[in-house]
């Protein structure tokens, strides 16, 4: 969630600064057949085209139905779960899963925590990365915790450098926590899903050739949605800690756009006991026209059937834990700013879904005084020892 207008502007200011690097070179170029012929012939004056000042520009998309939405459904719990889940998966694109395998790669001691690099075959044509973390080698415990990187990469959250994520995963491991961090799709070492291949670019956050978001655009043609497909992803790695590493029960913790899948994925999971979400779980509605967010949570449709709290309700009765840094609000130089208008209603709207399955007390709140978009690790540790 933290793409830039400035980010944005540099990369295009890259693409300029290349122009003089050519001159002098003998490159065959199309003349572009708007160009004019004489030189000479006077052009329309500048004034005379229209300016964005002299337009009304307040366009927004309005008319949200949520017609599965919780408040509205006419039906018993259990079946508005069962109807809304099914509708998810539909607009998510999603499908079950089988299990995949993975092999070890290296390994190292770092911090009093062994680490371990995975890679894991989907199919013939990709391969994905995640870290297994722990304070001892061949570690079976029975429970472990899902680690969801946000917009970045999954190093910082295993110990690279410090970033919003504050290391998370490998503070969790310290504190005695089996954990998995898995690398996300569009993101670091997959921040080109096409890399292999030089006639394609699917990429999202960074690649050598800009960000233009194809990864999230290309799906969309396919009836696909990256959100979707990471939560397989997610799913796969799950059933690998199952045999493994003997996992029964999987908690999760995310923030950003990991807070996103911390909330979305335990939907389609059977092995998830308890929930942490920093820095998500307002309403769609703005997240990316008001707070300027990227669109790797974009779901065609959504609010026409649904919010995010509707998704988050999905979990109940799991124990839920949102989380936000106070200062994490809208602002011309916050592009997260999950910390805004619609955190509150979602909240109600959350808790009254619990309610109606006899849960309301698994659900909390936690704002961390003088903080930005970033990740709280004593309330994380607190939380998941409670």
């Amino acid at each position: 969630m933290h793409n830039t207008r400035r980010d944005f502007l540099k990369m295009a200011g890259g693409v300029a600064g290349i122009l003089p690097a050519m001159q002098g070179r003998d490159i065959l170029a199309p003349t572009p057949a708007h160009v004019a012929d004489d030189p000479e012939e006077e052009s329309v004056r500048e004034e005379f085209f229209l300016r964005r000042e002299e337009l009304t520009l307040r366009f927004r998309h309005t008319g949200a139905e949520r017609r599965l939405s919780f408040a509205t459904f006419k039906g018993t719990p259990q079946a508005w779960r069962e109807a809304c889940r099914d509708k998810l998966a539909e607009l998510i694109g999603f499908s079950k899963p089988a299990p995949c395998r993975a092999k070890l790669v290296r390994s190292i001691e770092h911090q009093g925590v062994h680490i371990e690099a995975w890679v894991m075959q989907v199919d013939e044509n990709l391969s994905i990365p995640a870290y297994l973390l722990s304070g001892e080698a061949k570690a079976k415990r029975d429970r472990a915790v899902m680690t969801i990187h946000g917009h970045g990469a999954v190093e910082p959250c295993v110990g690279m450098h410090d970033d919003y994520h504050h290391q998370f995963a490998l503070r969790l491991a310290q504190a005695g926590h089996l954990v998995l961090c898995p690398a996300l799709r569009g993101f670091g070492p997959l921040g080109d899903m096409a890399f292999g291949d030089p006639d394609y670019c699917l990429d999202y956050w960074r690649s050598e050739r800009g960000r233009q978001f194809t990864l999230v655009s290309d799906a969309f043609l396919y009836g696909r949605t990256v959100i979707g497909q990471t939560i397989e992803d997610l799913l796969r790695w799950e059933m690998w800690l199952a045999e493994h590493c003997s996992v029964r029960t999987v908690d999760v913790a995310g923030i950003s756009y990991g807070g996103d899948l911390a909330v979305t994925y335990p939907v389609f999971s059977d092995r998830v006991g308890r929930i942490y979400a920093s820095g998500t779980m307002g309403s769609f509605e703005g997240i990316f026209s008001r707070c300027y967010n990227a669109p790797a949570h974009g779901i065609p449709g959504i609010l026409n059937w649904m919010d995010r709290s509707d998704i988050a309700g999905l979990n109940a009765p799991r124990p839920i834990r949102l989380h936000y840094g106070e200062l994490d609000q809208p602002a011309p130089d916050n592009n997260s700013a999950s910390y805004n208008e619609t955190v509150q209603p979602a909240l109600a709207e959350l808790r009254t879904i619990y309610r109606a399955f006899d849960a309301e007390s698994h659900v909390s709140l936690y704002v961390t005084p003088n903080s930005w978009h970033e990740i709280d690790n004593d309330d994380l540790r607190q939380f998941l020892a409670t």
